[in-house]
């Protein structure tokens, strides 16, 4: 028998004896080793640069720096800018996506001259140097006992070469955070942040120009390494540019590969690019681009630009087809593997129907026919019944459509979490039809009425004012207002154009609003919204489509 209590014991033993002397014993070393294994970062790989180094490393050493790193997550959101959204709980690459979007979209309508930057990081985690890692970490008010931990994991590291199985020499590093160790990815976010902080000083200083207006803090957008700069169409942009790229490298070891970086113009159709990036040799090119493995422009996403959705489901089918797989085994592959596939995209952009309902061909095709033709016959029950809770006749397979709307609301619940997002006050993939069922699936308990909007808001008995009185909002110059400053000496009445009130309607809708905003009472207390969709208050997309499916089914049933 395994002895796992004695494994426990030994482990918890070197942990306190680590924490207590605030170092290593001197024969760390041997348990920091790890074994570099190869794996392929996509398929038909065919050289060594399509595959990506993993190093399992010692229970013991990963043990430790598991604890490090559940220390340091926690403290993450407070040292890290808005910018970089990897490895931070409560933010999301989909942060990144609206953002860097929205930010474009906005510079195209404004018809606002800019380049969006994508840079790419060469070798970003094996090139990262110690001394500056740790000299940041001192800046940052690290202690020196956290430190000192941090540089033990570091300088006692080794990595040996699998090779058939069989591992080769240590290796001993000068330089590189192990991919595979949990304290990696935040000492990496560490490290990479202070870029923005640098284009912001520069900004600052005069030598970059602002890009936008007060409500866009950010030129930088980072998901790990994946970082992308808006900035001017102008030579002496580009060259600081460059400049502070390469004091960058020198100081941290990440160093701009500009070979793989591309630039995106936008409104440029004046400039003289090729003067501008004279001395940025790297590619040019246009919407629409993948960012983040999302389809990105500022145009109007087309099916085309999900072509890629569709291959990538047949390319499954391609490699599990010839295997005698049973129903239940080709229901497994379509729940877990083809209906989760296009979750990533869906939260981020509205996916035309056209697309999904070719998604739905493939996964009903696959279902009930495998590798053969599929006829009427072979289909025992409809795709709606299919997408059914089990406990309500279905077999619980995802109905995209319905799941992209439930993704799309949170973005909805974020706007309201959190009011001083980098992508807030810039455009969201909701429509109002989305608002409407947001506002049917949620509850807001008014307090100061600070972040509460007056006609936006459900907050008259579940409805939104701007629905109870439509001819009133279309005659409001006060469309933005909050409840609070709405109330305040009626200031919502003060913006309305009384020319525009002529009918007995528009009498009876001021009214009516008139009556519900009388009957509110502010009070001191923080402003709640609470999900009707789950027992904890907080909107999920999953409780969302759970409540959904069930309602559908219900109604369908009655008729």
């Amino acid at each position: 028998m395994f002895p796992v209590k004695r494994l426990k014991n030994s482990h918890v033993n070197v942990s306190f004896q680590t924490e207590q002397s605030g170092r290593f014993g001197t024969s760390f070393d041997l348990l920091n080793r790890a074994n570099i294994v190869l794996l392929p970062k996509h398929d038909g790989v065919e050289n060594l640069a399509s595959y990506r180094p993993i190093s399992p490393i010692h229970s013991v050493a990963k043990l430790f720096a598991k604890l490090l790193s559940l220390r340091l997550a926690s403290s993450m959101r407070d040292i890290i800018s808005k910018c970089q959204t990897a490895f931070i709980k409560g933010r999301s690459i989909h942060d990144n996506f609206l953002y860097v979007r929205s930010l474009a979209r906005r510079y195209h309508r404004n018809r606002t001259p800019m380049l969006l930057v994508k840079l790419d990081i060469s070798k970003a985690f094996d090139s990262v140097r110690w001394d500056y890692l740790l000299a940041l970490m001192e800046q940052l008010g690290f202690p020196a006992r956290w430190r000192n931990w941090v540089a033990s994991t570091l300088v006692t590291s080794t990595s040996q070469v699998l090779l058939n199985g069989i591992p080769g020499q240590p290796i001993t590093h000068g330089r590189r955070l192990r991919q595979g160790d949990p304290l990696s990815p935040l000492l990496f976010v560490l490290a990479i942040d202070p870029l923005q902080h640098l284009l912001h000083r520069a900004t600052e200083a005069g030598f970059l120009s602002r890009v936008a207006k007060a409500r866009t803090r950010l030129r930088t957008s980072l998901y790990a390494d994946d970082a992308i700069i808006f900035i001017k169409p102008e030579k002496k942009e580009l060259d600081t540019l460059v400049g502070l790229l390469h004091l960058f490298g020198e100081a941290t070891g990440l160093r701009t590969n500009i070979q793989k970086s591309y630039i995106v113009p936008i409104n440029c159709a004046g400039f003289n690019l090729d003067e501008i990036l004279a001395g940025f040799p790297t590619t040019r090119t246009s919407f629409p681009i993948k960012y983040l493995g999302i389809p990105l422009t500022v145009a109007r996403l087309k099916k085309a630009d999900f072509q890629f959705l569709l291959d990538k489901a047949r390319g499954k089918l391609t490699s599990w087809n010839g295997r005698n797989l049973t129903l239940a085994g080709r229901i497994t592959l379509v729940k877990s593997v083809l209906s989760s596939q296009p979750v990533h995209t869906l939260a981020a952009v509205v996916v035309p129907k056209e697309v999904l309902e070719e998604l739905d061909k493939i996964r009903k095709h696959f279902l009930w026919a495998g590798n053969e033709n599929l006829t009427g016959g072979k289909c025992k029950v409809n795709w709606p019944t299919v997408s059914r809770p089990q406990d309500l006749g279905g077999l619980d397979v995802l109905d995209i459509h319905r799941f992209a709307r439930a993704l799309r609301l949170r973005w909805l619940w974020r706007q309201w979490e959190d009011p001083n997002a980098p992508w807030a006050g810039l455009e969201i993939p909701c429509n109002d039809t989305d608002r409407l069922l947001f506002a049917a699936a949620t509850t807001i308990v008014i307090g100061d009425g600070a972040k509460t909007s007056f006609w936006h808001c459900a907050w008259a008995k579940g409805r939104r004012p701007k629905d109870i009185a439509p001819d009133i909002f279309a005659a409001s110059r006060g469309r933005k207002l909050s409840i609070r400053e709405a109330l305040a000496e009626h200031a919502w009445v003060r913006c309305i154009d009384l020319q525009a009130i002529r009918t007995a309607e528009h009498l009876k809708q001021f009214v009516d609003l008139w009556s519900l905003a009388q009957s509110v009472s502010l009070t001191q207390a923080a402003e709640d919204r609470i999900s009707n969709c789950n027992a904890s208050g907080t909107y999920s997309a999953a409780s969302a489509y759970r409540i959904g499916s069930r309602l559908v089914v219900g109604l369908t049933t009655q008729r």
